[in-house]
């Protein structure tokens, strides 16, 4: 993985000298599984070039993030070094401009979407450059990319897909550094293929015990889990701010704010709803999705508040479609409303504990279309 990564960032500092960029683009939460799926899939890529001998084509994964940002991805900070992977060999989003990639005459921009496959508005204009999607989310009806490579499927973790890809096209590279880094978000994204997450699927079992037999792990995999969810909820050094973007996801305007807490406790924090005004107000929107969940007890415990402004209709029926939802129910209880001089807030328990925001980002994704109508 160091010598591929070192290659990329030497070929980033000498794009010129290149015919052919694939860049393998993760999604802009940046998240374990995302950043993971990004570098393996990237060395995979880079293997076989290199099998085929082409020397004016590169590989460059990217971290769809601000460099800036990172620090607050503790949890893949943490898995990257544990993984003695030098964190200035990454190439973040602010490093590359793959607009004036594609723009450029002498060169092919090839992107390949991992753990995601829509794009945000100030990227929409990358869509002819897009090659190959690997994703595990289901397939959004808006986004069916004609003539482009696609391997969606709805497992646990996109890592499952990628470690599948390099098992069938590569497996030589599956060392037990390699193993073990994807079986990270695999572990993170099931909850230790936890019956009550409800996440884990066939697949993503026998990947996993593809994985470990192949590298040879020998570690719990209770512990393995245990460290990196430890490191994704260590959330002491960071700000309210920086919580507010740690695990951001947004679908027509509408921020899902995910947090490794429950909205509740955020809420006692001093200033948190005043963070929270802030955050809605540099975005400029009137509705903000707040999604929290407590993994550090036996049991996963969530819940979900809409922050808006006051009277807002679409906040209502973000609100009325959320808790009507029966594909899938999220089963709320409302806890608390709160409101003030220009905003209310309501907090409900999500008793449903297998319903996670992929699954909640189509409701308020579906209610924001139809308001928009």
């Amino acid at each position: 993985m160091e010598m591929f990564l070192n290659a990329s960032k030497t070929a980033l500092s000498q794009l010129s000298i290149y015919q052919t960029i694939r860049v393998v683009l993760g999604n802009p939460t940046c998240d374990l599984d995302s950043a993971v799926s990004a570098l393996v899939q990237g060395l995979l890529e880079y293997s076989e070039i290199n099998k085929c001998g082409l020397t004016d084509v590169t590989v460059i994964p990217v971290m769809n993030i601000p460099e800036k940002e990172f620090r607050i991805k503790t949890e893949v900070v943490y898995s990257l070094k544990s993984h003695n992977i030098p964190l200035n060999l990454l190439t973040f989003r602010d490093q590359i401009d793959l607009q004036n990639i594609q723009n450029d005459a002498n060169k092919k921009l090839e992107l390949i979407l991992v753990d995601h496959h829509t794009l945000a508005n100030e990227d929409f204009e990358l869509k002819p450059s897009i090659v190959m999607i690997i994703d595990h989310r289901p397939l959004d009806p808006a986004w069916l990319w004609p003539n482009v490579l696609l391997n969606i499927e709805i497992v646990g973790s996109c890592a499952t897909l990628v470690a599948r890809n390099v098992l069938q096209k590569n497996p030589d590279i599956l060392d037990t550094q390699l193993s073990s880094l994807l079986r990270g978000p695999i572990l993170i994204d099931t909850y230790n293929m936890s019956d009550e997450a409800g996440r884990a699927t066939a697949t993503d079992v026998d990947i996993l015990n593809v994985l470990e037999q192949l590298g040879r792990l020998t570690s719990d995999r209770t512990d393995i889990f245990k460290k990196i969810m430890h490191a994704k909820t260590d959330i002491s050094e960071l700000t309210l701010e920086e919580l507010m973007i740690k695990d951001l996801k947004v679908t027509n305007g509408i921020p899902l704010v995910g947090f490794s807490l429950l909205v509740e406790d955020f809420l006692v924090r001093e200033n948190a709803k005043e963070v929270i005004e802030q955050f809605a107000n540099e975005r400029n929107c009137s509705v903000v999705v707040l999604i929290g969940q407590d993994v550090t007890k036996e049991r996963v415990s969530r819940d979900i508040a809409i922050f808006s402004t006051l009277c807002n209709q679409l906040a209502n029926d973000i609100i009325q479609a959320l808790v009507e939802s029966t594909q899938p129910s999220l089963n709320l209880e409302l806890i608390k409303k709160i409101r003030e001089e220009k905003h209310s807030l309501c907090l409900y328990k999500q008793r449903n504990v297998k319903v996670t925001r992929k699954q909640i980002l189509p409701i308020v994704q579906k209610t924001a279309l139809l308001h928009e109508k």
